[in-house]
């Protein structure tokens, strides 16, 4: 069975806090039904931890794959976590939220993606939530 998978990106960058836009703006949107299975998750990454092993919903390999991260306490600062993708020795990818903002993203499509790793250093309860489509 298909599915349809859309997703929007929406970047802007402005030199001043008026949004003119002037040092960049980029908005794309893609659809597609080429992907057989996908979901949703959303776990929470406790502190100190290393290498948790993240679900990857409805899938054995992933085509695409959204992260958000963000406190479980809205009122604590968030913590930077890093990925590992395929092994606990993959490439390791750091989610670190901008100044001010209390959540991060990770967003990229890929040939095959059969496993994910997460690691909080910090202290604090982080929320995971993954998008995925793939199969």
């Amino acid at each position: 069975m298909s599915i349809r998978v859309r997703y929007k990106l929406d970047i802007s960058i402005s030199s001043t806090s008026a949004e003119e836009r002037d040092l960049g703006n980029g908005k794309f949107e893609i659809v597609v039904d080429s992907q057989n299975e996908g979901g949703s998750y959303k776990t929470t990454v406790i502190g100190p931890s290393v290498d948790v092993p993240i679900q990857l919903p409805n899938v054995a390999t992933a085509r695409m794959i959204g992260v958000r991260t963000n406190p479980k306490n809205p009122n604590e600062v968030p913590e930077a976590l890093t990925f590992k993708r395929q092994t606990i020795l993959g490439e390791a990818f750091v989610i670190t939220p901008l100044a001010t903002s209390k959540e991060g993203y990770w967003f990229f499509t890929t040939d095959a993606l059969n496993a994910l790793f997460c690691s909080n250093p910090g202290t604090i309860a982080m929320e995971v939530t993954i998008f995925v489509g793939g199969d």
